[in-house]
């Protein structure tokens, strides 16, 4: 076995060791960053959450963000998430990549996949990469731009060319819950996983026809566990989705502080662990528990206080103890030692192992 390979599946199981150690003695640490190092993008998505192509935040330099890489990683950070606006519109995403991996971490990075293919040497030291997909063309064109479907589309398969692994990102709306069951067929025959989240308020008078009622939303749910039980390769858990479908108040009100979560006790909610054993870190600096708390959480900035005082303001003020949302509570299970859900990783993980190995081995 080679020492590429050595050092892969090293880095692969650092996160579920350092998880079980944290678990076992009651250790807090952000092992896992969400880290948005960019607010650009190409793209003009009618229903961005992050506001991103008003905000005007000028970019980290590489220099701000390898300092906090290394202060993330002198916490214990083992697993970074890179995201944006569109990371690849940097031109230092190489530069990004490599000098994570330098410091042993496990490298995923969200795309919308536009620029993939013309950036594609860029990205083959990821370990992951998730590209954002929102069903038929002309449905995804709508809420994405014109012409976005095909590159995506493209993207995916170049990917899959580079034997990359990746998954598939639908943000369901009212406008594409027709095209869960097209996106499931999709993944299943390219051979990849899909993974969903649910637009549920509107962010602007503009995005109101898009943001789904509280049926609509259960209902698309229900659709997606059909569809996983009958085989098709949906990303997300049982436990994630019906967490959700049995969620015992409005989906208007999408998360419980700690005293809230005390009255539902009995609903079997996923506890939540952001901001304990993950964080998010803003394209301005800004540190908070979850990327969905940025307009409420009173955060602090690394680049003021660095990233270790502002974490700790993160673990003495946050309260939000569970919500709705897909992703976080997958993470949520993860991190929280969730057994069946650490036995999926370990599947899908050594899936990857095999897969990187054959990769590394054609490359020679």
């Amino acid at each position: 076995m080679s020492k590429g390979i050595i050092r892969y599946i090293r880095n692969r199981i650092r996160l579920p060791l350092a998880i079980i150690k944290c678990r076992l003695l009651r250790i807090q640490k952000p092992l896992v960053v969400l880290f948005y190092v960019t607010d650009r993008c190409n793209l003009s998505c009618r229903y961005c959450v992050g506001n991103w192509s008003a905000r005007k935040i000028h970019d980290l330099s590489l220099e701000e963000i390898k300092r906090i890489i290394d202060q993330c990683a002198e916490l214990g950070s083992c697993h970074f998430t890179i995201h944006g606006g569109e990371i690849l519109v940097r031109n230092d995403t190489k530069e990004i990549i490599g000098y994570l991996k330098s410091k042993g971490m496990y490298v995923n990075v969200v795309t919308n996949g536009i620029l993939l293919e013309e950036k594609i040497s860029d990205l083959q030291d990821v370990d992951s990469l998730c590209i954002s997909l929102d069903g038929r063309e002309e449905n995804n064109d709508y809420t994405r731009g014109a012409g976005s479907y095909k590159k995506i589309m493209r993207a995916i398969h170049v990917a899959k060319e580079n034997a990359i692994k990746f998954v598939v990102h639908a943000t369901l709306t009212k406008r594409n819950l027709n095209d869960i069951e097209y996106l499931a067929e999709q993944a299943k025959e390219i051979g990849y996983y899909q993974q969903f989240s649910l637009l549920l308020k509107p962010l602007s008078p503009a995005t109101q026809e898009l943001f789904l009622s509280d049926a609509m939303a259960r209902s698309a749910l229900q659709k997606i566990r059909q569809l996983k039980k009958k085989g098709y390769p949906i990303f997300t858990s049982y436990r994630v989705l019906d967490n959700a479908l049995h969620w015992p108040l409005s989906f208007d009100k999408a998360r419980l502080d700690d005293k809230e979560l005390a009255g539902f006790r009995d609903k079997g909610l996923i506890p939540c662990y952001y901001g304990r054993l993950k964080i998010a870190i803003d394209a301005d600096g800004y540190l908070y528990p979850c990327s969905s708390l940025n307009d409420t959480f009173p955060a602090l900035n690394v680049k003021e206080v660095g990233v270790r005082a502002a974490y700790e303001h993160v673990l003495k003020t946050n309260r939000c103890s569970a919500c709705i949302y897909l992703t976080q509570n997958e993470w949520s299970l993860l991190l929280g030692m969730d057994m069946r859900q650490f036995i999926n990783q370990a599947v899908l993980q050594a899936k990857g192992i095999f897969h990187t190995a054959a990769r590394k081995g054609n490359a020679r």
